[in-house]
């Protein structure tokens, strides 16, 4: 298997509506007008497909903040660019971020599942539209992803790992054969965030749980717009994939996962007028 973990693409698009200014949108807004419009290229996107059809890849996670403000307009372009993933022969997993649920309309309406789906096995008891969690068998590995984004105030971007959460992810990790390898799709991570306001509420919680399942190979997430791997395995938790924001300027990346036999080699590619490997991690399963 062969398969592409990018994050926080933040497809966006100036709101003139004044009716930004009776929820969070206006922030966002200004945010992208000011900031994130300038700092993104979005068609290194593009590129990307270019290279997965190079190096083989069959599958692609993104793990969430497809939009800036999860305006409906966003969603679509957001969508365009996967649509044209699954045309081009990729099958494509995504989960929700806080900027999907970025005020409490599009969080109660869960606008994100009008586009996207909420599950990757229709046979699967759990959704992330209701239950937020799901899992299917993938390959060698179980796929499990869960929902941890929710509608903030103003100078919040944090996420809720909830009860109900917890005790979803449980049914599905007991519904896994304890040793199998399972790969674990969140937006935020679970390590405290040195900002607070940018943190996973309960994330000690979700810690705490994962030293229980050493199958849990992988965490892949986003959020941090920070580029890192990490393999904490010997502290009883899995190797930790956060690809940054892939279309960033400044240091976007994209992770290429090669699983074989007993082996997960993992390259990291920069762009640099075109999409580079950077750095290799080879990890025996």
């Amino acid at each position: 298997m062969r398969f592409a973990h990018i994050s926080d693409l933040h497809f966006g698009s100036v709101c003139l509506s004044p009716l930004q200014f009776f929820s969070k949108r206006w922030l966002g807004n200004f945010n992208f007008l000011f900031n994130r419009r300038k700092g993104f290229d979005h068609s290194r996107l593009d590129e990307l497909i270019d290279l997965f059809k190079a190096e083989h890849v069959t599958h692609v996670i993104i793990t969430g903040d497809l939009t800036v403000t999860s305006r409906k307009i966003e969603f679509k372009k957001a969508k365009q660019f996967i649509d044209r993933l699954k045309r081009e022969g990729f099958a494509v997993f995504t989960i929700p971020g806080n900027h999907d649920q970025y005020t409490k309309q599009s969080g109660r309406k869960r606008i994100f599942y009008t586009f996207f789906d909420s599950q990757f096995d229709q046979s699967c008891p759990l959704n992330l539209k209701d239950h937020r969690v799901t899992y299917m068998k993938w390959g060698q590995f179980w796929l499990v992803a869960i929902d941890t984004a929710v509608a903030t105030p103003f100078s919040s971007s944090q996420g809720y790992f909830s009860p109900e959460t917890e005790d979803n992810l449980k049914r599905a990790l007991e519904a896994i054969p304890p040793k199998e390898p399972v790969i674990l799709l969140n937006h935020f991570p679970f390590v405290l965030n040195d900002v607070e306001k940018k943190q996973l509420l309960r994330g000690a919680e979700l810690k705490k749980l994962l030293t229980k399942y050493p199958n849990i190979l992988l965490y892949l997430h986003g959020h941090s717009h920070r580029q890192t791997v990490a393999d904490l395995r010997p502290n009883r938790l899995p190797i930790l994939s956060d690809s940054g924001s892939t279309p960033y300027i400044n240091n976007g990346a994209c992770h290429l996962f090669d699983a074989r036999e007993r082996r997960l080699k993992l390259c990291v590619y920069r762009y640099d007028e075109h999409w580079k490997p950077d750095e290799t991690h080879d990890f025996a399963l």
